[in-house]
């Protein structure tokens, strides 16, 4: 079978980007850096922010990306190792919650730095998992969470059979995002009018189509921020979240990141107000030092989560055409959402609460 994946057509600079990235071997990479390293040999016009973000993410390699660079690397031994002895132990024990890299490490008979790497490489994939824990310094995945109350990443599992079929199905969800008996219908409305106003409430098939790029359902989502009682302000957040989506999967990348910041703001707003946390100004940077003083150490992970969404976007830096918004930061800012909503439900997790 000819994947669709091998046949990506990558530039003399993407190439030479993807090779230099994977040299820092998924240790953090300071990217002002490389650049001027790299200055004489690549375009000027270079921005490694727009490439494809299943060849790069977060300045690292997705298996996708190392694929067109080292095909023979010795992850992918250790992510489909990684998947059979998970299947495995999900056969053994159906209800298991998490997984760590330590244990998979023992398992695999890798280091446990090379189950860190390999797991969080199958979890960029999406679906297998429910949610992470990785380091803010390093590229990699100590524990890997089931939800409970989710059934799908169970089944990913079960149904797993090849690696290179898993980056198949996950290249052609990304690049090809529109698809069934409405497609043409849908893109027709894009064109004609490029505003949100016309975009349609929360539906079954966008929020399946949102399940295969971040692996969560809607009703996971919806456990996650239960602090919100609401059932109005609910709707809403569930359906800015659905147009930040169809935005962003259609070029749109300005609104797509402007939406999701605001789906953002009004999650942490609600957060801050359903602990009884009240920042000095409403706005998003007193609801991060809200985080930070209020509600102290439980919230440090959900207070950085929000500052590199913030760092992610630059809104105020958007001077010139070569400024604007890459697909990379917009599809970060989608991906943002739930992030930080996997942070909330963390957090109560560490408090002792369902």
């Amino acid at each position: 079978m000819e994947y669709k994946f091998k046949q990506i057509k990558l530039s003399p600079a993407e190439k030479l980007w993807l090779t230099e990235i994977l040299k820092f071997n998924f240790s953090k990479v300071d990217v002002k850096l490389l650049r001027v390293n790299l200055w004489e040999k690549l375009p000027k016009d270079f921005d490694p922010d727009k490439m494809d973000y299943w060849l790069l993410c977060d300045n690292h390699l997705t298996l996708i990306g190392l694929w067109h660079v080292d095909p023979q690397n010795a992850l992918f031994g250790h992510t489909t190792k990684i998947a059979e002895i998970i299947k495995d132990l999900i056969r053994k024990n159906p209800s298991i919650n998490e997984v760590t890299s330590d244990e998979i490490a023992v398992l695999a008979g890798i280091t446990e730095r090379e189950a860190e790497i390999a797991l969080t490489l199958l979890c960029d994939l999406g679906k297998f998992f429910g949610g992470s824990s990785r380091p803010s310094t390093d590229y990699g995945c100590k524990q890997a969470y089931f939800s409970q109350n989710d059934h799908h990443a169970y089944d990913k599992f079960m149904n797993y059979k090849n690696l290179e079929e898993e980056m198949e199905q996950y290249y052609v969800r990304c690049a090809f995002p529109l698809r069934g008996k409405n497609t043409r219908k849908d893109r027709s409305m894009f064109q004609q009018n490029t505003t949100a106003s016309f975009l349609q409430p929360v539906t079954q098939d966008t929020w399946d189509n949102i399940y295969d790029d971040f692996g969560i359902s809607k009703r996971t989502f919806t456990k996650k921020i239960n602090f919100i009682t609401d059932e109005y302000k609910r709707m809403i957040i569930f359906r800015d979240i659905e147009q930040s989506y169809i935005l962003v999967k259609n070029n749109f990348y300005k609104p797509a990141t402007l939406l999701a910041g605001g789906v953002i703001e009004e999650l942490l707003r609600l957060y801050l107000e359903s602990k009884g946390s009240k920042p000095s100004k409403n706005n998003f940077e007193n609801y991060i030092i809200a985080c930070d003083n209020n509600l102290r150490s439980a919230t440090s992970c959900l207070s950085d989560s929000v500052r590199h969404f913030r760092n992610l976007v630059h809104l105020e830096r958007e001077e010139s055409s070569k400024d604007t918004i890459s697909k990379t930061a917009a599809f970060g800012a989608v991906s943002a959402i739930f992030t930080i909503a996997n942070d909330f439900k963390n957090i109560e997790a560490q408090n002792g609460r369902p």
